[in-house]
């Protein structure tokens, strides 16, 4: 998926089909949220109102580089992991013994369902929190970046966040549902209060 053109991804995503969904779009606007904040503390390197923070500003380049390589693949395994959803419910439905084993292949593509947009959303989180001890090395001329990041990259927590619900939602394994959906949850709210602490940094620099 990340080898295709953009043209192609767009339309992949309108097209009448499981894959690529939410989860995968999540996924793909956390890389592009984490492209604008590495590009923002590239700018940020070299400059005299900095010059005492260029070591923090190497280290969390380094992070975000990181970050960014982890997060490409997560589209492609966001859709890997949906289509064993889809391939279960294929599954017979004849007998009894098909039935159950259909419904446990179900179960178990659930929760692989699951888990993919939680780890994005992890990721998102360490990426926010990689970024929050710079902001302040962010200059005014590039803040619009710096707020765009944020923006996509809660929006990308958003579409995970979502993606984890719903799958949970299907599990009969509650216990395994809820506790997943709290660690999510908690999650969703930490990137919700790093992306409001970056927008009220930009309105500050914008005056």
């Amino acid at each position: 998926m990340i080898t295709q053109s953009f043209q192609q991804l767009v339309e992949s995503l309108a097209k009448k089909s499981p894959t690529p969904g939410g989860g995968a779009a999540a996924a793909m606007a956390g890389c592009m949220g984490t492209s604008l904040f590495l590009m923002t503390v590239r700018f940020s390197q070299g400059k005299k109102a900095n010059v005492d923070r260029e070591d923090d500003l190497a280290r969390i380049e380094a992070k975000l580089s990181d970050s960014l390589q982890r997060l490409m693949p997560m589209a492609e395994r966001d859709c890997s992991s949906f289509d064993l959803v889809s391939a279960a419910y294929s599954m017979p439905k004849e007998s009894d013994e098909e039935k159950a084993l259909r419904s446990r292949a179900i179960q178990e593509a659930m929760v692989g369902a699951m888990v993919v947009p939680e780890e994005t959303q992890v990721m998102i989180r360490d990426v926010f929190v990689a970024m929050a001890e710079i902001v302040d090395c962010i200059g005014k001329q590039i803040a619009s970046d710096l707020a765009s990041g944020a923006a996509l990259l809660l929006a990308a927590s958003e579409g995970a966040f979502l993606n984890v619900r719903i799958n949970a939602a299907y599990l009969t394994n509650r216990e395994l549902a809820d506790s997943t959906m709290k660690r999510a949850t908690s999650v969703r709210e930490e990137i919700r209060r790093q992306q409001d602490a970056i927008a009220v940094s930009v309105d500050r620099m914008l005056g």
